[in-house]
């Protein structure tokens, strides 16, 4: 029975289920014909409609790019006659007409939207007629015409255009420059771990918020991209070539120095909440009726997977969620991500830790691990106990990241050079407490045994006896960076603050070292770390002669 009968009064002179007498064949089909004529009235008035929108929108930058990429995908169409490029081209043809109504209607947002999407989709079937005429290389690069350049520079924005094609790779199949993003870059320590102290040659790239860390970093020899993490795209097309991500996300919502909102139960729970949204948002939430295990994704962009987080006190504490955010964003783009590694405060409370780590399991990956390290047992001048984590999508890690044998000590009067026996006086810079007339915070400790955690205000800590304050080369050794480490500050005055904040919230080289060593499965990374503590702190250990890479990296010796 026909659709078009079951809509017609049933006759109630028959008993029992409401059945249709069938209409006379005449009836039917003239009802057809009515249809088919008002179907083509509307078909002609939205014709009309149509091509008065593109005519009053003709010549608009964002109509003429929908429609540049109009032209180009359904000429794709028609040499590709696979549905995938049918459907592109029909899209892309709609959205000409999209684009048109938004400028008629004076929507310049909606306008801009459809040429963004337009303009990336240009960009798309440019790479992919690009990489379908053979490898990709350096040479090829250089003779790209001006418009293409300028095209896939845009797509891969920040990141640079070499991005967007797969890296070279050795007779063996190894690639030779593997590719790597450090979030929350800061001043260098994770890079100076991995590129200077264990010496691989890595293709390293930064993103940070800090004007000055990024300066600083950028001195000193790193790529670092001055952005907010969460104004990128994690799905952006040049990553999907990278294998390693690492990020340290500020740690002031949770560290015991800080106010500890992130510590709130309505905080943790928040977390938990968006870090379960991102899983689904990337398509990793478990479905079993589904034949990969994980139900479609989430319809939410990655804002508005964040958006909750805007309700913590401490919108720091939210940037934790940028941890399963980003890999897995990247692997739904077809991301050949690899390994993940997590600086955070060893505050850091357990059921993110947790949700965190669930989260990669969840998504198949093979190992996760987490550890509570302090920067002393691998030979740094100052205590900083921090908690690391690393998941890895295929592979078990076998280096071990306790040292065979104990880092000499190194004390804070050996790392500034003062004499034995003396005392340093903590209260520097610090408000004075009206009540007491004393600074408020700080005090007194020997100088003859590693510093404690360095914090921002340790720019004013001096020598009890002579006054003398340490300087930023002694921040930063402290740490573990070189001496001649080139610090940089933006913005007015000399940046004293912002300084001793950067080397504050920077991982120490020598654990980035071992921890990298161990991701990567690198077994002779105490030698190297090893050789790095005695030319950066003058005392000697058991390998004490430091790799060429590392004497001649800032042009002076790192002990300054």
């Amino acid at each position: 029975m026909s659709q078009l009968a079951l809509s017609l009064p049933a006759s109630d002179s028959i008993p029992g289920p409401h059945l249709v007498a069938p209409s006379p064949t005449g009836a039917y089909d003239e009802r057809v014909a009515d249809r088919t004529d008002m179907f083509a009235a509307d078909a002609a008035v939205q014709e009309a409609e149509d091509a008065a929108a593109l005519l009053a929108a003709a010549g608009h930058p964002a109509l003429v790019e929908c429609q540049q990429t109009a032209d180009l995908l359904t000429a794709h169409a028609a040499t590709h006659p696979d549905d995938e490029a049918q459907a592109w081209a029909f899209e892309a043809t709609e959205r000409v007409i999209q684009c048109a109504y938004a400028i008629a209607e004076g929507d310049d947002e909606r306008a801009a939207t459809c040429a963004r999407q337009a303009k990336r989709d240009r960009a798309a079937i440019t790479l992919d007629t690009l990489e379908s005429q053979g490898q990709v290389t350096a040479e090829r690069l250089a003779t790209l015409d001006p418009t293409t350049r300028e095209l896939l520079t845009w797509y891969a924005a920040p990141f640079p255009l070499r991005w967007l094609f797969p890296p070279n790779k050795d007779r063996r199949g190894r690639i030779i420059r593997p590719r790597v993003v450090v979030l929350f870059h800061g001043p260098g320590g994770l890079s100076l771990g991995l590129l200077r102290i264990l010496g691989v040659d890595f293709d390293v790239i930064g993103v940070d918020w800090d004007g000055g860390a990024v300066a600083t970093a950028t001195a000193a020899g790193f790529h670092v991209i001055h952005a907010n993490v969460t104004d990128l795209d994690p799905e952006n097309p040049a990553l999907q070539h990278v294998t390693g991500i690492a990020l340290t996300p500020p740690c002031q919502a949770f560290t015991q120095a800080g106010l500890r909102k992130g510590h709130y139960e309505s905080a943790i729970t928040l977390i938990e909440s968006v870090i379960l949204d991102a899983s689904a948002a990337a398509g990793f939430y478990p479905w079993h009726e589904s034949p990969s295990g994980y139900a479609p994704r989430l319809n939410m962009t990655w804002d508005e997977v964040r958006e909750p987080l805007a309700r913590l006190e401490d919108e720091r504490a939210g940037l934790m969620t940028e941890v399963v955010i980003w890999p897995l964003a990247m692997l739904t783009r077809g991301s050949s991500v690899e390994w993940v590694v997590v600086e955070q405060s060893s505050a850091l409370p357990a059921r993110i830790e947790n949700a965190l780590l669930d989260q990669f399991t969840q998504a198949g990956w093979a190992t996760t691990e987490a550890w509570t390290l302090d920067a002393v047992t691998y030979g740094s001048a100052s205590h900083r106990k921090r908690r690391f984590m690393a998941a890895y999508r295929t592979t078990t890690p076998v280096v071990s990241l306790t040292p065979a044998e104990p880092f000499p000590v190194t004390t804070f009067a050996q790392c500034a050079g003062w004499p034995a026996g003396r005392t340093i006086l903590t209260r520097g810079n610090r408000p004075v407490d009206p009540d007491t007339g004393r600074a408020k915070g700080g005090g007194s400790r020997s100088a003859d045994r590693p510093s404690t955690c360095v914090t921002a205000t340790i720019y004013g800590w001096a020598d009890a006896e002579t006054g003398e304050r340490i300087t930023q080369e002694d921040i930063g050794r402290l740490v573990g960076f070189p001496g001649a480490y080139p610090w940089r500050h933006v913005g007015r005055g000399k940046g004293t603050r912002n300084k001793a904040q950067q080397a504050a919230d920077a991982v120490c080289p020598m654990v980035a070292a071992a921890l990298f060593a161990r991701v990567l499965g690198i077994p002779d990374w105490e030698m190297k770390t090893r050789a790095y503590v005695h030319e950066l702190y003058g005392i000697r250990t058991r390998h004490a002669a430091a790799p060429a890479y590392l004497r001649s990296a800032y042009g002076v010796p790192l002990s300054g």
